[in-house]
């Protein structure tokens, strides 16, 4: 089998199409099999289990985000060495890739279980709700090892331009995730510690899924020499998903400070900003799956010294996104309570979360900006540019607004909403005269690390 190479020669928007299908599938589905959590507490639970997986998702969310933006250094480091036929490279990257994402998993996990009581309280859950987010905190801290060795596997795939891998492999623990979830909630009547239990085990099948497909179909051999700590590789890996990664915990951390702003609205409002979450992670997943395509098709073809295709290749999926984010909010700020309602039948939570999606809604045209942007400058080796005009939006403006919106008299959730598109659109000026001068700077694109033995530790 030979990596696919679609996204170095078809016309760019087919080959980002066809490549951003199947991730736009396998991340429905993971934000399937996590809303299938919220649905099913919803219906044969208690509002306080609502609550619980509303507080302690939106944190395994970052957990689970992180890990995956770290990974994206390694699926642009395949992606440049695939572009440029460097295949004794690719190999040496898989073997780094071992030793680096274990160390990883470790440092993840340990905190978690070990601090998980603080945490909870850090996370401001509403008084009646405490144990169950305890319980489901701690049993999804048990299944980071699944998904950083998912994260992994499905990077090194989507590099080499194998999009289905994690299509299949959600697609299998999806079913396992909605059986799970049918017995241990409804049946067993366990509450939120079933959802979680549910979860861990679709994370598990989704590792093993991805390693049994891993050993049918990996197209570069792996020799037994390259697994190893090779020092240039992990560097390489590390400058551009150490980044990202930091980018994803501190903006999504946001989101942790942001659901302690609604949690002190009162339990409707904690459970609607949570269901209102669950909405945009669903809308938000096309403009991540192009991202994704636009990062992995112009790592491969600045790897092939095609700079200018790359840049078509964003531009194109900035108007793919804004079509279709545009269709999003348009219907959220009118009829926002119809996509509140598929999850609660309480009518407090229905108003509270229309409120909130009124206008958090429009954020996501201009995350079709942002996000496929710095796709492209994640695959240009720029990561750093990336994180550090996220944090400054988020944490100088977008957070900041929220507190003092929170702490208004006359503030309703609605109020929370707005915060979010201000901040992305100041993003977007800043994306576009970084894009400005980095034409000017490097016209044919990066430059790709070399492999040499004294660089190897």
């Amino acid at each position: 089998m030979e990596y696919n190479q679609s996204l170095l020669h078809d016309p760019v928007p087919k080959a980002l199409t066809r490549f951003a299908i199947p991730l736009l599938l396998a991340n429905l589905l993971q934000i399937l099999y996590s809303s299938v959590d919220m649905w099913i507490v919803g219906h044969f639970a208690s509002t306080a289990d609502v609550s619980a997986v509303s507080t302690a998702s939106m944190l395994t969310f970052v957990i689970t985000i992180t890990i995956a933006g770290f990974a994206t250094g390694l699926t642009v480091t395949v992606g440049q060495f695939a572009g440029a036929q460097r295949h004794r490279d690719i190999s040496r990257v898989m073997g780094a890739a071992i030793f680096l994402f274990a160390v990883i998993a470790v440092a993840v996990t340990l905190p978690l279980l070990i601090f998980c009581r603080p945490i909870v309280g850090l996370l401001n859950a509403p008084a009646g709700a405490v144990d169950q987010t305890f319980s489901y905190l701690f049993i999804c801290s048990c299944g980071v090892v699944f998904i950083v060795g998912y994260n992994v596997l499905t990077g090194l795939l989507r590099g080499l331009g194998d999009s289905r891998a994690p299509l299949l492999c959600v697609a299998v623990s999806s079913v396992i995730n909605i059986i799970a979830d049918y017995v241990l909630v409804k049946i067993l009547g366990m509450g939120a510690a079933g959802a979680a239990l549910a979860t861990v085990g679709s994370q598990a099948v989704s590792f093993l899924t991805a390693l049994i497909y891993l050993l049918a179909k990996w197209p570069v051999r792996l020799y037994r020499e390259d697994v190893r700590p090779s020092g240039v590789f992990i560097r390489q890996i590390t400058k551009i998903g150490a980044p990202i990664a930091l980018q994803e915990f501190l903006v999504n951390l946001s989101f942790v400070l942001i659901t302690r702003v609604i949690n002190a609205f009162g339990m409707e409002a904690s459970a609607a900003g949570g269901i209102a979450e669950k909405i945009i992670n669903i809308a938000v997943m096309p403009t991540v799956a192009f991202s994704a395509s636009v990062s992995t098709l112009a790592a491969q073809n600045i790897g092939a010294k095609q700079p200018k295709r790359a840049r078509q290749g964003m531009w194109t999926g900035i108007c793919i996104c804004l079509v279709l984010t545009t269709v999003f909010a348009v219907y959220s700020f009118f009829r926002g309570e119809t996509l509140i309602a598929i999850f609660s039948k309480d009518a407090q939570v229905v108003e509270q979360g229309r409120r909130y999606l009124k206008f958090y809604a429009f954020d996501q045209m201009m995350l079709s900006f942002v996000f496929i942007m710095n796709g492209y400058f994640n695959a240009c080796g720029h990561s750093v540019f990336t994180m550090v005009h996220s944090l400054i939006t988020t944490f100088g403006l977008r957070v900041p607004m929220t507190i003092l919106l929170g702490r208004m008299p006359w503030a309703t959730m609605m109020h929370i909403g707005i915060p979010a598109p201000v901040s992305s659109f100041v993003s977007i000026v800043i994306c576009v005269v970084f894009l400005a001068r980095l034409r000017k700077k490097e016209p044919d694109g990066p430059r790709l690390p070399d492999s040499t033995p004294e660089n190897n530790i």
